[in-house]
């Protein structure tokens, strides 16, 4: 999960320093904003691949952890099984 926030802080921190870079020339508004977020998608995937690899792989481990560990059933719901299997 840290790998996640890193990699999420990090593509924040481009597109807000591509914001800064706009800024003067495109001033502050919708334009700017919008220009900031493609071109600090484009740096982002260009430069960011190793992070969103790590975490794209931390999310894969954790999926296929939680594919694998059986459901806990509860009280009621052991109970209503019982109720339903002995009825067939």
């Amino acid at each position: 999960m840290r790998n996640f926030w890193i990699y999420t802080l990090a593509r924040l921190g481009i597109i807000v320093a591509v914001g800064l870079i706009l800024q003067p020339f495109l001033g502050l508004n919708l334009v700017m904003a919008m220009a900031a977020i493609i071109i600090g998608a484009i740096l982002s995937y260009i430069f960011l691949g190793g992070m969103r690899a790590k975490v794209a792989e931390d999310i894969e481990t954790r999926v296929a952890k939680r594919a694998t560990t059986p459901k806990r059933k509860n009280a009621d719901e052991e109970a209503e099984d019982r109720i339903v299997d002995d009825e067939n």
